[in-house]
Parts: C-alpha cells; structure tokens; sequence
C-alpha cells in the first residue's frame, strides 16, 4: 500500500504512548448496510421479486403496488417496515374482512420470494469475516452503529454468522419489539437523531473508555459517515465499493423510499458542507481487508 503525505500526518496524530505491545487503535466502530455487506444488493431484488409475486396472487398491476408501498415507507418513515405489505390498500381491499394471519398465509408466496432472494444475495464483502476476526483476535474492540432498526440489523449479523466479533451495536429507534428469537451476543444500545452526528460517535466512544484518538470509523457515505467521522475527530476510513448496477438499483430504491423531497434537500446541504469545508476520507479502500493493513501500520505491526 502506497502511503501519502495526508496517511502520514493521520499517523502522527495517532502516535503517542505505546508501552508493552499496547495498540494504539483500540476500537473499531463500524456501519452495516452498504459497508459489510450490500445492502441495495439483496433488498432491491428480494423486494421486487416479492412485489411481482405479489402482484399475481392479488390481481394489481406492479406500478400501482410500488406506488402504495412508496406512500407506506414515506408515512412509516422506512423502507423495511415490517407490515408495509399488509397495509396496502390493495391488499386491504382484497382480503377485506380477514384477519392478519389469514391475510399472511394468502401472501405467504409473495413473502417466500423475497425470503428466498435474501438468502441468495445477503452476502458479505470479500474479506469482512477475516478482517474483523483479525481485530477480534487483537483486542481491538468492535462495536456497530447503524441507522437501521434493530430488527434488521441484528437480523443480519446474526445471518451472516458475525455478530460474535461486535461487543456492542447502536441502532435507531424502531417501533417493533424485537423478536425474542434473536440471541444477543453482544450489548445493545438505542441511537437517537440520523446521521451525521458527531456527537454520536464520542458517545460511543465514551461507552467504550475509548479516546476518540484511539478510534477509526468505517462507512461507505461521505457525506453522512465520513463527515460525522471527521468532525468528531475519529480516523475516516471510507468503503468505495462501487458495483456496476448501483446506480439502477438506486432508481429502484428511490422509487419506492420513504425519503421526502426535504431529505433529498439535506442530502445536497451535506453534498455543499462536505464540499466547502474541503473533507476528503483519511483513507479509501476498495477491499474490506485493507482496513488490516491500515491499521496494522497505524499501530505498527
């Protein structure tokens, strides 16, 4: 890996006392979606192939049905709400008079559709499981924040068999109970307020006994990670794993995103912010595993 002169001065701010072995990045704080795994990935497709299933079962057209999702999402505030398919008024029109669990055995095909497309593309980046084995095995405490709700985003290390290396995940309020099936192996903490919040991450690094000089923060948004990572003072490593369909999935998640057109707006305040105060990431990277080599050579070893 080739070391700039910016690299450099990333090193020497993070130089001070190294006694007995001791690293000098003690904890490692990391977002989920888009960052270990695509996310935009496996949810577009599994959503869509449901969409179409569902599409046949109830006798409406798929644009209309993306329609009535997109109303759901943006009243719900989340494109993963659980019960979005339930509360179509197309749905609700045609099993009028039935209950929600007569309501799921009709749709049953619709969901096992969007099940089976997750269990096929939910995988995780090259390189994650053995990078963050790699931290795990040095002390280096991991921890997970996440905009996500706790449903999902436990859901998911749990499926991807990696929640074992986190010891502590911060998730976004959600309004459904978690579900009691969903061992936890690690602490779980609720984040209030969205991304980017500085104050967010010296919090965390606060739980953790951790000084911010000791962390790096990982993300795949410059605009949301890596501007929060860069005013709170924590060491910026940005995932740019761009993917040569991303920018059709996009469209199909715009479609139906819960975002408003007020959200599209920050998004371009962010966009000026990121821009006029001239942030660039500490680091880039384009495989999760040389986040190890980073900071392999930030602690010297």
């Amino acid at each position: 890996m080739r070391i700039t002169v910016r690299q450099i001065s990333v090193f020497k701010r993070c130089i001070y006392r190294y006694e007995g072995g001791e690293w000098m990045i003690k904890l490692v704080i990391t977002d989920l979606d888009d960052t270990l795994y695509s996310w935009i990935g496996f949810f577009i497709p599994a959503f869509y192939d449901m969409v179409q299933e569902l599409s046949i079962l109830i006798d409406t057209p798929e644009e209309e049905l993306l329609k009535e999702y997109k109303v759901i999402h943006q009243k719900m505030g989340s494109v993963e709400y659980p019960y979005a398919t339930l509360n179509l008024p197309s749905v609700k029109e045609k099993y009028y008079g039935m209950s929600d669990e007569q309501v799921k055995a009709q749709l049953n095909p619709a969901f096992h559709k969007f099940n089976a497309a997750r269990k096929k593309l939910l995988k995780l980046y090259p390189g994650v499981k053995e990078t963050l084995n790699f931290f795990y095995e040095h002390n280096i405490i991991i921890v997970a924040y996440t905009e996500s709700a706790e449903e999902n985003g436990l859901y998911r290390l749990k499926k991807l068999e990696i929640d074992k290396y986190f010891k502590d995940i911060y998730v976004s309020d959600s309004q459904f109970r978690c579900s009691n099936s969903i061992q936890l192996s690690m602490n779980k903490h609720i984040v209030h307020g969205k991304k980017p919040n500085a104050d967010v991450l010296k919090e965390i690094c606060c739980g953790e006994n951790i000084s911010v000089n000791e962390a790096v923060y990982i993300g795949d948004s410059l605009t949301k990670d890596m501007m929060m990572a860069k005013q709170a003072g924590i060491i910026s490593i940005w995932c740019d794993f761009s993917r040569d369909d991303t920018k059709e999935l996009y469209s199909k998640l715009v479609a139906i995103s819960h975002w408003t057109e007020e959200d599209f707006q920050q998004e371009q305040r962010y966009k000026n912010e990121w821009r006029e105060n001239e942030y660039s990431p500490d680091y880039t990277i384009h495989d999760f595993g040389e986040c190890r080599k980073i900071i392999s050579r930030i602690n010297n070893v």
